[in-house]
């Protein structure tokens, strides 16, 4: 799979997880011009998720 990357090269967060012995390492980028916070995009994901579920 082809990775991608934003304009801005330097993530903003890294998160590493690790499952038996695979390693996976989200780097994570924020549009720092928003006026959504992050706490309100994670929200709208677990709702559409539960929206999803149900």
């Amino acid at each position: 799979m082809p990775k991608t990357t934003p304009a801005s090269t330097t993530p903003d967060g890294m998160l590493t997880m690790q499952i038996d012995k695979q390693t996976i390492i989200l780097e994570v980028f924020f549009n720092h011009d928003s006026k959504e916070t992050f706490q309100d995009k994670l929200l709208r994901v677990i709702l559409a998720e539960n929206l999803i579920e149900c």
